[in-house]
């Protein structure tokens, strides 16, 4: 093979990694541009086929009407706020310590005992969603919001301990065995030497587990009414028995995921790292 050939290879293997990352990108962003193309339509012109683009059909009328007249979208993004908080800081206060002990500590069986905590995930809602309603409906907290938060807190624990257990597990193992040898105990060692090289997956693990309990909407559905509402029953709330709002609708979901994508934003780099640290050996 001569240098010519194989330099010619050479660029067409990296203009076909281009495209497909442009071809990538194209397909990802296209729902989140549409739904911000649509959230700008008035009503008529965006549900005639096709929809008619038009410049003088963009307006803003619709983000004033929501929030002017949707006063429980604040509610409903107050309470997805709280649950994803609260849910989060939960997750990583008790799953940052389980999965040291299943990375680093004698646990009899710590792989299995890994691997059933990650296939509690594996069960689709509909499975445990009338027991659920069962129990939370016995102990008087149907419309609550923080039994909501306990709730998805069951689903975001599993994953932050399989996402930091890859991280500790990747640590090398000398900087433990000096602070053993300067007479760190675990706990010490863990909160003084393992906490503060954790902090990219430990933001990865929170972003996450943040945007799921944002998002989630089956299960708000069925154990909430009114006062405990989060932003996606709001939004669902815009499709009525004999019109649906769209504009409005789109109007709604665009404000509603403005703080998702400000998180992360701001935390990308820890996302990007945390992720790419958790995988090296989860």
């Amino acid at each position: 093979m001569s240098f010519a050939s194989a330099r010619g290879r050479g660029r067409g293997f990296r203009l076909l990694v281009v495209v497909g990352l442009i071809l990538f990108v194209v397909w990802s962003a296209a729902p989140i541009l549409w739904l911000i193309v649509s959230s700008l339509m008035q009503q008529q012109a965006l549900i005639v086929q096709p929809p008619d683009f038009s410049p003088s059909n963009f307006t803003l009328e619709n983000f004033t009407e929501v929030i002017l007249s949707a006063a429980s979208l604040g509610r409903g993004i107050l309470n997805s706020f709280i649950v994803a908080l609260f849910s989060t800081a939960v997750a990583l206060v008790i799953g940052a310590p389980a999965a040291y002990a299943l990375a680093r500590l004698a646990v009899p069986r710590a792989n299995a005992l890994a691997f059933l905590v990650l296939a509690t995930q594996m069960l689709p809602g509909i499975a445990i969603a009338i027991p659920l309603f069962l129990v939370i409906s016995r102990l008087g907290l149907i419309d609550n919001v923080l039994a909501l938060g306990m709730v998805y807190l069951s689903f975001n624990l599993p994953i932050v301990i399989w996402i930091l257990r890859g991280f500790f597990l990747a640590i090398p193992e000398g900087i433990e065995k000096a602070a053993a040898v300067d007479g760190a105990g675990v706990v010490g060692t863990f909160l003084h030497i393992v906490l503060p090289i954790s902090i990219p997956p430990l933001g990865a693990a929170a972003v996450f587990a943040f945007v799921e309990a944002w998002n989630e909407f089956f299960f708000a559905l069925i154990l909430t009414r009114q006062d405990a509402q989060t932003v996606p029953l709001v939004i669902a709330q815009f499709a009525g028995q004999y019109q649906t709002l769209f504009g409005q609708m789109m109007a709604a979901a665009t404000i509603s995921i403005a703080p998702v994508i400000a998180l992360a934003i701001i935390f990308r780099n820890q996302i990007v790292r945390g992720f790419a640290d958790g995988m090296m050996k989860g």
